[in-house]
């Protein structure tokens, strides 16, 4: 849990979810609730400032974060240090060559162009065009769906190339338009209440971000079964692998969210439709906004696990169930590293501690043989404080690259990194966990 790209992956995706959260409650909910005198009324008013500030943090946020994940992917991809890929340039070649990089200054030019519409969106009095309202939903979506280049998805063959990014543009533009917009609902029941206009709004809000959020609900259900098919494949893989059984508390989160908000949706909003009186009105909302906190606090949970599930290898490619797999040798360790530019199918050979041999075969994201001039094998015991240690492979004649008598000096879960220098000087680190047994 000490890797800096897993924090920098966590926060970017968190601040994306919110500011795409915000424009959509803004364009979706809140302005229907905002019609005719409401739009200027102080709650209103109110609501918009301090929507601006979540906004503009998690903009800011968003900004820096992704800096910071594009700086320590260009050292992933580089084998250097954080501090020298300003050099050389390492980080233009990532930015221009790479799927990522090209994703990367697509969504900063998403981000500056949602930026100049927030000014205008969530001024305090100013009213709003039908067409602001328009361009700002599109930006926020796509802004929040292009994250999806720098994923699992990025990396698919033939039908999956299509269905797989297209399923997850729409599982992330949909938590955007429910996790991400959870906040703003508790910020407008925070300032709702007070009087019979602040409820009425109220009122509408809720009936608004129902519909938006069965909406999103069920196309998070569909898409979610749809990713994965294509990353985990089976049930023994959701339950052997550490991606399928993150993948499951994942899901499992989801479930207890939806279980709360179907309460919201068939208990506590009838309540508060049914205007019985002021108290009971106030008691449901403040209800809801409770349970609308809960809801956040288990998506901000759901957003740490996507992030840490980014850095790992699908539980389809650890449990050897790939299509383009060759058979894996019984008693070998084996261990698929899939990056969008690159990937490794990495079998050592007896997977026990002892003396064995590596075997590497390296594709692109074709699953053509990518052509290397060199490659290394490095290896990183599991105790405590081991130094890695680094060899060199050598190519046979079936193209494969070898690293003969490896030591293997104890179980347990060991790590694997594969350099690889390619034509150009450019330079591809693909790492991942490998499972070392006892010796026999």
């Amino acid at each position: 849990m000490a890797d800096p790209l897993l924090y920098a992956r966590a926060i970017h995706f968190a601040a994306t979810m919110l500011v795409a959260g915000v424009v959509l409650f803004a364009v979706f909910i809140a302005a229907p609730a905002w019609r005719g005198t409401a739009s200027n009324g102080v709650v209103a008013i109110k609501v918009r400032a301090r929507l601006a500030i979540i906004a503009w943090t998690n903009l800011a946020l968003a900004a820096i974060s992704g800096a910071a994940w594009l700086v320590l992917t260009a050292a992933a991809m580089s084998g250097l240090p954080a501090a020298q890929v300003f050099g050389d340039g390492v980080l233009w070649t990532v930015l221009s060559q790479t799927t990522f990089g090209r994703a990367w200054l697509i969504r900063s030019v998403l981000a500056c162009a949602l930026a100049a519409t927030l000014l205008a969106l969530l001024s305090p009095r100013e009213r709003k065009s039908s067409r602001l309202e328009i361009t700002a939903a599109i930006l926020a979506a796509a802004f929040a769906g292009a994250l999806v280049w720098s994923g699992h998805a990025a990396g698919g063959l033939g039908d999956e190339a299509i269905f797989h990014p297209a399923a997850d543009v729409l599982h992330l533009i949909a938590a955007a338009a429910w996790v991400g917009a959870l906040l703003p609902l508790i910020v407008l029941f925070g300032a709702a209440g007070a009087d019979d206009a602040s409820l009425a709004m109220a009122r509408t809000a809720t009936t608004r971000f129902s519909i938006l959020g069965i909406a999103s609900v069920g196309t998070l259900l569909a898409t979610g079964i749809v990713n994965t098919y294509y990353l985990a494949g089976s049930v023994p893989a959701l339950l052997h692998t550490n991606y399928g059984r993150l993948l499951l508390i994942k899901i499992a989160l989801f479930l207890a969210m939806v279980a709360i908000a179907t309460v919201n949706r068939f208990r506590l909003t009838p309540r508060l439709l049914q205007q019985a009186s002021i108290a009971a009105s106030r008691d449901a909302l403040r209800q809801l906004r409770r349970n609308a906190a809960i809801e956040a606090s288990a998506g901000a949970v759901v957003i740490a696990i996507v992030a840490a599930l980014g850095t790992m290898p699908p539980a389809i490619h650890a449990a050897h169930q790939h299509p383009t797999y060759a058979a894996v040798p019984a008693g070998a360790a084996f261990v698929h590293i899939h990056l969008v530019e690159g990937m490794a199918d990495v079998t050592i050979m007896p997977g026990h501690a002892g003396r064995a041999r590596a075997t590497i075969r390296l594709w692109d994201e074709d699953f053509e043989a990518l052509e290397a001039r060199q490659v290394s094998l490095t290896l990183t015991a599991p105790t405590a404080a081991s130094q890695p240690t680094t060899r060199p492979a050598r190519q046979g004649r079936d193209g494969a690259w070898q690293v003969d008598d490896i030591a293997l000096s104890e179980p347990g879960n060991w790590t694997v990194s594969v350099g690889v220098m390619l034509d150009g000087n450019k330079r591809l680190t693909l790492t991942a966990p490998i499972v070392i047994e006892p010796g026999q």
